[in-house]
């Protein structure tokens, strides 16, 4: 995305360079015709000062202009200006917000200098200034935005494509799964057989509603619920029983009774299930799982350990498509979702693992007794 937003980019820099220099040469442009202007009028004005003086008339005084006349040695003989000129080494001067033009007479043999002055309207250049900016920045503002807006059209184009595509392929995959699963209950068979297309079909629901659940997440509402964690613990542990007797494995459950969250129940499935699954996936054939679930400390803490490789890395399982060495099968997405649904329920969590010897993964849920304190 970044490679086709540089042309773009770079082309409105290109054109926010030229819009400061057409601005600056504006400026420029509004400043010199002030300028122009304001020595124009100084110049009108001297010459019916000199006219007042040559017929011995009274000076015409002024709100705008201002005069001196000093003697040839810079004596002040008659003066209005309201800002003397630092210097009268000058014959035009911009200082202190005036313009000074200075000029000479003379009257009975003498040399007089006459300084006019007029108070600079700084007002007109402002508003150029201003205006002109405010053109430069919404020119600059629409030209990011349309090669924005042109820059990523592909990307949501391709994420609009690929949403309706895992939307449609998770349908697709919903209904043979379940008639998978009501033949096989219909068939009656128990055997090693049978076992193992049971133990394949659940591990296949759990991941159709892991990517079901982060395909939908982003964009539906998963509502909190009164959710008997108890019950919904020794539920999933029963559930699963069957994926893990495909291994010969044996899932334990010490769980406190009725002990009650806020939760939704679809994600407190992803969470527990994922664990579950994962401590399976981990595990060698023959060994254990414990479940436990607990009131500690006003906390209802839950816990899943096995005995099994271990993780060597505990800190890179919950990103995503992120699995342990070794193990095969899966996308990596499972810890992530996990650790998504804990930020968005408030659950803390964390896993702590030695190698060749197993991992302990723990969450402590805020009971429903206290959210209603709250």
């Amino acid at each position: 995305m970044l490679n086709n937003l540089k042309i773009p980019i770079f082309s409105t820099l290109v054109i926010m360079v030229l819009f400061i220099f057409q601005s600056y040469e504006i400026i420029n442009l509004s400043a010199k015709d002030e300028y122009s202007k304001n020595m124009f009028e100084l110049l009108e004005y001297e010459g019916k000062i000199r006219h007042s003086l040559e017929n011995n008339q009274t000076i015409p005084s002024s709100l705008i202009y201002k005069y001196g006349i000093y003697t040839y040695k810079e004596k002040k003989v008659v003066s209005n200006l309201e800002v003397t000129p630092s210097t009268f080494q000058f014959v035009t001067l911009q200082e202190k917000g005036y313009l000074f033009y200075k000029s000479y007479f003379q009257l009975e043999q003498n040399f007089y200098y006459l300084i006019l002055a007029k108070k600079q309207n700084s007002a007109r250049i402002l508003f150029v200034t201003v205006l002109t900016l405010v053109f430069a920045l919404i020119v600059v503002f629409v030209t990011l935005y349309l090669s924005f807006v042109s820059g990523i059209k592909p990307y949501k184009d391709a994420k609009k494509y690929m949403n309706n595509f895992f939307n449609d392929a998770m349908h697709e995959l919903k209904t043979p799964l379940g008639v998978i699963g009501i033949n096989l209950e219909m068939l009656g068979i128990d055997n090693k057989y049978t076992n193992r297309i049971k133990a394949a079909l659940k591990q296949m629901q759990i991941t159709y509603e892991d990517t079901e659940y982060y395909i939908k997440h982003s964009y539906i509402l998963f509502p909190p619920e009164i959710l008997n964690l108890s019950e919904f613990c020794l539920e999933r542990a029963s559930y699963m029983r069957g994926l893990a007797m495909s291994k010969n494995i044996k899932i334990y459950d010490f769980v406190e009774p009725d002990l009650k969250v806020f939760m939704n129940k679809i994600e407190a499935g992803r969470l527990i299930d994922n664990n579950l699954s994962n401590a399976i996936k981990y595990s060698p054939a023959g060994s254990i799982i414990n479940l436990k679930l607990s009131l500690q400390s006003d906390w209802i803490v839950l816990e899943v350990e096995d005995f099994g490789e271990g993780i060597k890395d505990s800190n890179k399982i919950w990103k995503r498509y992120v699995r342990d060495e070794g193990v095969q099968g899966g996308f990596g997405l499972g810890l992530n979702i996990v650790a998504g649904i804990c930020i968005k329920n408030g659950i803390e969590y964390s896993v702590t693992s030695e190698l060749k010897k197993g991992s302990v993964f723990k969450y402590k849920f805020i009971p429903y007794s206290k959210h209603i304190l709250d």
